[in-house]
């Protein structure tokens, strides 16, 4: 009987954290420009201002975009910069 509330306490806190951990999207990618038209979507940026400062180092091409999933779950960010 001890072994099955154990159990079932932890699949709860697990389900529990699990679900926490999918609801955190970062809201900003970098589009990042890697050469021969290869431009992987670099998206863990919580700040504009963050993403801007690493677009410099993948050169003039590069730019800052909403992060799609994000976007579509919860609009536009609170610190939108263009």
């Amino acid at each position: 009987m001890r072994l099955i509330i154990v159990v079932a306490a932890f699949a709860a806190s697990l389900a529990c954290t699990t679900g926490q951990a999918a609801e955190r999207i970062p809201p900003w990618c970098l589009k990042a420009s890697m050469g021969r038209g290869w431009s992987p979507d670099l998206c863990y940026f919580w700040t504009w201002q963050r993403c801007n400062q690493e677009r410099f180092l993948y050169g003039p091409t590069s730019f800052c975009i909403v992060n799609p999933h994000y976007y579509f779950r919860y609009g536009e960010p609170k610190d939108m910069r263009r």
